[in-house]
């Protein structure tokens, strides 16, 4: 199936709140060894001020370029990693991630799990950000072998403080193992800086470590 777009009040039973299926939708059923990015740096490499960080996802709409019926954007978002986005096209496949406003962004995290998955698991990625589509460019692109778990993947070098600012985001992915066709994500975290978590509770432990982010659930 092509292109289907959640919004939040349509999908609130099934996903984290906010993330919202706009048009078109049948009813829809979601996390890493690192990888390399091609400059060098691995995806774990990270300059940004120790803040703490949020997931936003629930703030967005979110679009895949198409996806198998049962396992859309409400299989992608779920909290259980049993499920999965599976695309139903010639790569590249792509996940788009709108915001009303423009967001600074630290981080993206991935779940893949190549035990599971094997040929239906990423193997080359890349991340596009802009205004809108006509102003999309490349962030990073990123190479991965056989990953298992949360992948992270830092964006500290987007931004001259350690962070990506754009309306929109979008996750191509271009390879996958053994050469296969369409591709399995069993989750995405797109993760802010908290500043108003920062500001408020000095004392309280920055929720920022990957071991902490990757047990994180939208409330």
């Amino acid at each position: 199936m092509d292109s289907e777009m959640l919004t939040s009040s349509e999908v609130e039973e099934q996903i984290p709140s906010g993330a919202v299926v706009e048009e078109g939708q049948e009813d829809d059923e979601v996390r890493s060894s690192g990888g390399e990015q091609t400059d060098g740096t691995t995806a774990h490499a990270s300059e940004q001020p120790a803040i703490p960080l949020r997931d936003i996802g629930n703030q967005a709409t979110w679009k895949l370029s198409t996806w198998k019926p049962g396992f859309g954007v409400h299989a992608l978002l779920s909290e259980s990693t049993d499920s999965y986005w599976q695309s139903d096209a010639p790569q590249p496949h792509h996940i788009d991630i709108h915001f009303a406003k423009r967001v600074e962004i630290a981080k993206i995290m991935m779940y893949l799990d190549y035990r599971r998955d094997e040929s239906y698991t990423p193997s080359k990625i890349a991340v596009y950000a802009g205004s809108g589509y006509h102003d999309l460019h490349e962030v990073l692109s990123l190479g991965l072998e056989e990953p298992v778990g949360w992948i992270d993947i830092s964006l500290a070098h987007a931004g001259k403080d350690g962070f990506l600012k754009a309306f929109l985001v979008r996750l191509s992915v271009l390879q996958n193992h053994q050469t296969g066709k369409d591709t399995h994500i069993r989750g995405i975290k797109i993760l802010s800086p908290d500043r108003q978590a920062n500001d408020i509770d000095d004392d309280g432990l920055p929720f920022n470590s990957i071991e902490f982010l990757a047990h994180s659930t939208i409330r």
